[in-house]
């Protein structure tokens, strides 16, 4: 198998893991939100440090958490990123657990579309025109669901509004994913220690068998996808990896629909339409420049 396949696979791997992770929410719904985010993060941190030793990646960690340290502008942008993906993580995790999940999924599905924007507004890089007709179509696929249903769709931007920012604060932080995971749950994990023992209504011990073990490999499920997602970078152009993203909200989409049981009204398809054909431009587009590259 060549690398470039390697790569797709561990890419597959990362998106489909992805697209069921709200299977793995919707087991925790009887834990509010805050409480299952915080315990996230408790469990990301040890997930990671296991990793590190067990993987024999400790100077490596070291390494670059000290070179962190040593520049406050990165460390400033790593604190900022954190509470950005926390954010986004506590929206998902709320989404799922009040019948939200295909809000969820329309977020994923235009966050391309806003890392897009972003990067002309705040990077002053210039757009093809399919990317200028990608980001029109989405912006009129969200007006027609504020003027279906009377009101924006919160979870949705929100999702694509916070992880656009993350990324965009994250540009030019040299970190391994492994690390800055580490990095951004461990500059959280003050403040969730914080709540969990002085304001947190619920005790770990509160909880049910099933719930404590989902919440203690909470930690696992949040870190293994993206490690793939690491692996396929490396062995795949980012470009082709790019392509594959949207299996992740289609999975969670149909997850929603047909296990979840959530409805998608008339007035909400008619904007996902265009959001989806805003997707096939941008696509189309990347697969146009990608031949002509060639």
């Amino acid at each position: 198998m060549t690398r470039k396949n390697q790569g797709l696979l561990f890419g597959l791997a990362s998106y489909i893991q992805w697209g069921f992770l709200s299977l793995f929410w919707k087991l925790l719904a009887g834990v509010s939100a805050y409480n299952t985010f915080s315990w996230r993060i408790v469990f990301t941190v040890v997930t990671m440090l296991v990793y590190a030793l067990i993987a024999n990646q400790t100077t490596r960690f070291k390494g670059e958490l000290v070179g962190l340290w040593q520049d406050k502008k990165a460390l400033l942008r790593m604190l900022l990123a954190s509470f950005l993906i926390a954010a986004n993580w506590l929206i998902y995790i709320y989404a799922v657990g009040h019948g939200q999940a295909t809000q969820a999924s329309l977020g994923y599905y235009i966050m391309p579309i806003v890392s897009i924007l972003f990067a002309l507004v705040f990077l002053r890089e210039s757009l093809s025109r399919s990317m200028w007709a990608a980001v029109v179509l989405a912006f009129i696929g969200v007006l027609v669901l504020v003027a279906n249903t009377g009101k924006l769709p919160m979870v949705s931007l929100g999702l694509a509004l916070s992880f656009g920012f993350y990324g965009l604060i994250k540009k030019g932080v040299r970190l391994s994913s492994d690390v800055a995971m580490l990095v951004e749950s461990g500059l959280l994990l003050p403040f969730v220690a914080i709540y969990l023992v002085f304001f947190s209504p619920e005790a770990f011990s509160s909880y049910s068998s099933m719930e404590m073990f989902l919440l203690a490999i909470s930690g696992i499920v949040t870190a293994v996808p993206l490690l793939c997602f690491s692996e396929a970078v490396k062995r795949a152009p980012l470009n082709l990896i790019g392509f594959i993203q949207y299996l992740n909200p289609t999975i969670q989409l149909l997850v929603a629909i047909l296990i979840f049981g959530e409805t998608v009204s008339f007035g909400e398809l008619k904007g996902f339409l265009f959001i989806w054909v805003a997707i096939l431009v941008f696509v189309t587009g990347q697969i146009l420049n990608l031949r002509k590259s060639s």
